[in-house]
């Protein structure tokens, strides 16, 4: 008997075909999925690689800016002075579709530095500084928009793997089985039909006289 229990009907298998047309399809487009999923997170791997590279650079060029600033300046006159800067950024939230998800990107919009109205109290060491840390901060705006859509990709295609392995290893096969057993339990049906019909005849039938 199969797990699926079902009437041996014509009605059921009807339904049995018209679910396991619908799962096959279902499944060639989880692959499909699944497929382009997995190509679309290799490529975000290797992009974030290189990104991963630059920022590493642009960090190590700000801190060292800094500390050649803090020599300058004095590192609690530079911690000060970092605590009163302006927010020289606008950060926007956006979503980009794939697949039927929303991948979320941050941009990074730079304000245009301001002229001073009094003379500066920093150094030119410290203006350096500054502008290494704006550039750092968009190139962080786009790791983190990287990450964040590996994760959710990542996540995404775990949950289309666990739907393909319950259609190919649960659905489809206990619904063949069942289709299988309602087909054969069909057939011997009619064939006993068959004969019932055809002992049926043999008993009604007049019997022949033979004349001598």
């Amino acid at each position: 008997m199969p797990k699926i229990e079902l009437p041996p009907t014509k009605s059921s298998l009807r339904k049995l075909k018209e679910d396991l047309s619908f799962a096959y399809e279902g499944y060639d487009l989880l692959n499909q999925k699944r497929e382009i999923l997995a190509l679309e997170i290799v490529r975000k791997i290797g992009a974030i690689k290189a990104l991963e590279s630059d920022f590493q650079q642009a960090i190590n060029g700000l801190y060292a800016a800094y500390r050649i600033a803090a020599v300058d300046m004095g590192s609690d006159v530079i911690t000060l002075q970092s605590s009163l800067e302006p927010r020289s950024y606008f950060l926007h939230t956006e979503f980009t579709k794939l697949m039927g998800m929303k991948l979320l990107n941050f941009r990074l919009a730079l304000k245009a530095p301001h002229a001073p109205v009094t003379l500066p109290q920093t150094t030119a060491t410290y203006d350096e500084a500054r502008e290494k840390s704006r550039k750092a901060l968009q190139l962080l705006a786009q790791y983190a928009t990287m990450t964040k859509s590996i994760i959710m990709l990542s996540r995404e295609l775990k949950k289309v793997q666990r739907r393909v392995n319950a259609l190919e290893k649960i659905f489809i096969p206990q619904h063949e089985e069942a289709k299988k057993y309602i087909t054969d339990r069909l057939e011997e049906m009619e064939r006993e039909e068959v004969f019932v019909k055809k002992l049926i005849r043999q008993r009604t039938s007049p019997e022949k006289t033979i004349s001598g």
